[in-house]
């Protein structure tokens, strides 16, 4: 993918979010089934990052431990909903490509269906490296991202295959554009997704600084298969 090409994917992303931050924001009150046994990751009184907070509903979750959190989102909307939701909770507007934070300065950092918004190698390498650069030793990150691999999204990707032959479309297997569309069914935005492998994952960690802990795809709480796995949770330690 040429660089244009992904710059614009990334700035249509970015509409996409704050237009559609309030409705965005309405899906996503409740904690996933998924996102329940990361918990055991974080140590009581851990300095964590949410790096893709969107509302903050991870906290949620982590407030369990009390750990300190932070939370940062690119969607200076999603960011004001968090601030609203979650009163003297520290969020930040920012990007993953370039923390604004000093090395070494979390124990954790929370990724959640954000990494695969990165449309270049380059990018998602230039993301590791920022959760190596912030991470303490020993440190985790966990990465949950959409399984494009199953079996669900396989229309999807027939759809997209035929819109390449036609000259339609210009993103690759498995990479999805989803459309977002409002109650009265009217779309308001579009979203760029990356399929991640497992294989692809694992490069990009071990060759990072970072040594895997855990791998594998997930569907309400439960562990599945490629075929029918709803996400891919990645977890790795700062080497």
């Amino acid at each position: 993918m040429d660089d244009r090409f992904a710059k614009k994917l990334m700035a249509m992303n970015a509409t996409t979010y704050q237009a559609i931050a309030e409705q965005f924001s309405a899906t996503r009150k409740f904690i996933w089934e998924d996102f329940k046994p990361l918990l055991e990751h974080v140590a009581v009184s851990d300095k964590v990052l949410d790096a893709g907070c969107g509302n903050g509903r991870l906290y949620e979750l982590l407030k369990e431990k009390n750990v300190e959190y932070t939370g940062l989102d690119l969607s200076d909307e999603l960011i004001a909903i968090a601030r609203r939701q979650y009163p003297g909770i520290p969020f930040a507007v920012g990007n993953i490509l370039d923390l604004p934070f000093e090395p070494e300065s979390f124990d954790d950092i929370f990724c959640i269906a954000t990494m695969h918004h990165l449309p270049t190698e380059q990018l998602r390498i230039q993301a590791i490296q920022q959760f190596y650069k912030v991470l303490r030793p020993n440190g985790e990150v966990v990465l949950l991202n959409w399984n494009l691999m199953a079996t669900n999204w396989w229309p999807v990707h027939v759809k997209i295959l035929w819109q390449r032959i036609l000259g339609k479309g210009r993103v690759s297997f498995p990479d999805v554009i989803k459309h977002w569309k409002n109650a009265s069914g009217e779309m308001i935005g579009r979203r760029y997704i990356h399929g991640f492998r497992l294989s692809e994952l694992s490069a990009l960690l071990d060759n990072n600084g970072f040594t895997r802990v855990q791998q594998y795809y997930t569907k309400k709480g439960r562990t599945a298969t490629w075929r029918d796995g709803y996400n891919l949770i990645t977890i790795a330690k700062k080497a």
